[in-house]
């Protein structure tokens, strides 16, 4: 419980809990709003259908979520036994959670606003465009993913829905003065020990390996000699960013573009202003800014009080003097009185802010207007251009479509009618799709056995606001077993080395027996030239020593009566370690720092929601009706 704790609070899970439990729900945030419509049933939860297509997006997701995690060990974990079939059994289980708390919530009446799901959507950074919500991006991915606004609305209402149980469920979690005290004290203890490394490499195996061994472990092991289906893809690509050659502007067009599109080239209104600030909100400040106020209506110069009194010491300097600002830059409470001054009434009373009292002068105003064309030539020209290249690349998506279909059998005729070439790919298996290809839409088609048994050109498939492609399956290679002779060389390397290690562990469990036993291992120790490490001090947040070591020591017993207690574990290095713990040195109550308990305190009410969390899933399982048709 302790290393969790720690982890937590070290890491990134201590402050994103709520979003890890969401991620129960989406995995890939807003791909499961995006997914795609459903087709056969894969699970029946309390009655509702949840397909196929909802559990193989969710598999696709989490694999690509542990690819990003994991980088180029992603392919040593991926070779594991079993190891796709356990990624689909957890994506199910996830659709089939994020479906029982949907029911949960409909059943409780929880309910979620239309103008809370537009903020919501608004700040989605998928919809966004230089930072700002742009409705084009928004409308242009809903349209790819086949959704209607309505409908995504919808679903990220009842997303909105999850996550508000969620906070209630969190938020209601607390821990007790005297746990937080037994944890921080387990938390601080020390603990020596002597470690022995027994390095496997030390225990080579030099017995032979015979054939029926071999053929053992090939039978009993099939799945890691699979081989999985391939297919190599020809394909036809049309990429918006490509364009940009074949687009030209003349002189004449930038300049109609820019007299329709005026409204976009507004400089907006600016204002030059100076003040004399009192800092403070009590009353004392308040009377010196309305003393400054009588002297300047009785004829005062502004910028010499300004200079003197002004306690803004950096526009002091400037007698008083700001830099030009549009609306909405400055407090409000300031904003507002600047933009009501005018240059009849140039003078302010009394503003209040939450920088202190404030005397505003105006001095100039930069009224709005339209920018020259002079002035915004290259902005008119790029956006023009923009807009040319996106005609273009709808024009060019089209007739592909057209093409495309009229003409099923090649992709011939489709890669001329946009001006490309038919790109040729090798067997690829879906875990080393080039990347070009490596998109679930496309995966998920040219993988299809349906798709791959009509032989035809496929439809477009956007792969982004300006990047769409055609592709078709040019040959197919099913999954398959390697023969025996192809493996056995890598099945007799894996069985020396299997009992190689082997050798190694029955050395350390011999050693830990004899120790338990209070026997001498001297000898045994001398054969192999091995020795026990001096004294090591071992803290929990101690990164420098072995993690598992670690986690070992801090699970064995306290010595009794100075005998040690030993143990034995493998070490992040694939050798064993033999621990023998000497002493625990406790924390002194006194010297126990308060920044560290409020730290366990907040990691207990976590770990705390988690559980809560989890045994209201599981309620709902025992409580559900759940079968699964295509089983």
């Amino acid at each position: 419980m302790l290393d969790k704790m720690r982890e937590g609070a070290q890491g990134a899970t201590a402050k994103i809990i709520i979003v890890v439990i969401i991620l129960s729900f989406a995995l890939a945030g807003i791909s499961s709003y995006l997914g795609g419509n459903s087709t056969p049933v894969a699970v029946i939860v309390n009655g509702e259908e949840i397909s196929t297509d909802a559990v193989e997006q969710a598999y696709q997701n989490e694999r690509s979520r542990l690819q990003q995690q994991y980088g180029e060990q992603f392919d040593l974990l991926a070779s594991t036994p079993n190891f796709n079939q356990q990624i689909r059994q957890q994506a199910r289980q996830t659709v089939i959670s994020e479906r029982l708390i949907t029911q949960a919530i409909n059943e409780m009446g929880l309910r979620i606003g239309d103008e809370q799901v537009k903020q919501e959507i608004r700040q989605m950074p998928e919809f966004a465009v230089d930072g700002k919500f742009n409705n084009e991006q928004y409308l242009s991915l809903l349209r790819r993913a086949g959704y209607t606004p309505s409908q995504f609305s919808e679903s990220l209402k009842q997303d909105l829905a999850r996550r508000q149980l969620l906070t209630m469920v969190i938020g209601s979690e607390f821990s007790l003065p005297m746990e937080v005290e037994q944890v921080n004290q387990l938390q601080a203890q020390q603990r020596v020990a002597n470690v022995l490394t027994v390095k496997v490499s030390d225990f080579a195996n030099n017995d032979p390996i015979d054939e029926q061994e071999i053929a053992t472990y090939y039978d009993n092991n099939s799945p890691l000699f699979q081989t999985d289906e391939k297919v190599s893809v020809d394909y036809v690509l049309l990429d918006g960013e490509s364009l940009n050659e074949q687009v030209t502007v003349s002189a004449e067009e930038i300049e109609n573009y820019y007299d329709i599109h005026q409204s976009d080239y507004q400089r907006i209104e600016r204002r030059k202003v100076a003040h004399i600030l009192l800092q403070g909100d009590g009353n004392a400040a308040k009377e010196k800014a309305l003393a400054i106020l009588s002297e300047l209506e009785n004829g005062a110069d502004f910028e010499q009080l300004a200079a003197e009194k002004s306690e803004d010491t950096y526009s002091a300097q400037n007698n008083g003097e700001l830099d030009w600002f549009e609306r909405g830059v400055m407090d409000p409470a300031f904003d507002d009185t600047a933009f009501e001054l005018t240059r009849e009434a140039p003078l302010s009373g009394v503003v209040k802010s939450q920088f202190g009292y404030h005397i505003i002068k105006l001095i100039d105003i930069q009224e709005s207007k339209t920018l020259p064309l002079s002035e915004v030539r290259q902005q008119v020209k790029i956006a023009l251009t923009d807009e040319k290249m996106n005609e273009l690349y709808y024009e060019l998506q089209q007739r592909l479509s057209e093409v495309a279909f009229e003409m099923p059998d090649n992709l011939d005729e489709a890669a001329n009618v946009i001006g490309g070439e038919v790109q040729h790919t090798a067997l690829f298996s879906a875990a080393e799709a080039p990347e070009t290809l490596a998109d679930n839409a496309i995966l998920k088609i040219v993988f299809d056995q349906a798709f791959r048994d009509d032989g035809l050109n496929s439809d477009v498939i956007e792969l982004s606001e300006n990047k769409a492609i055609v592709v078709r399956v040019n040959q197919y290679q099913a999954a398959a077993l390697r023969p025996l002779s192809e493996v056995s060389e890598e099945i007799t390397e894996q069985l020396q080395a299997e009992k190689t290690r082997k050798n190694a562990q029955d050395f350390v469990k011999t050693l830990v027996a004899k120790l338990k036993a209070k026997e001498s291992i001297d000898t045994l120790l001398a054969e192999k030239s091995m020795a026990f490490s001096e004294d090591l001090i071992f803290t929990r947040d101690n990164n420098e020593l072995d993690y598992r070591v670690m986690q070992s020591v801090f699970k064995l017993a306290k010595p009794v009566a100075q005998q040690p207690t030993y143990d034995w574990v493998e070490n992040t290095q694939g050798d064993f370690a033999l621990i023998a713990l000497n002493a625990v040195n406790e924390l002194d109550p006194a010297n126990a720092k308060a920044e560290n308990k409020l730290q366990i305190e907040q990691t207990l009410e976590r770990l705390s929601s988690e559980s809560t969390y989890q045994a209201l899933l599981m309620q709902l399982m025992a409580k559900a009706e759940i079968s699964y048709p295509a089983e």
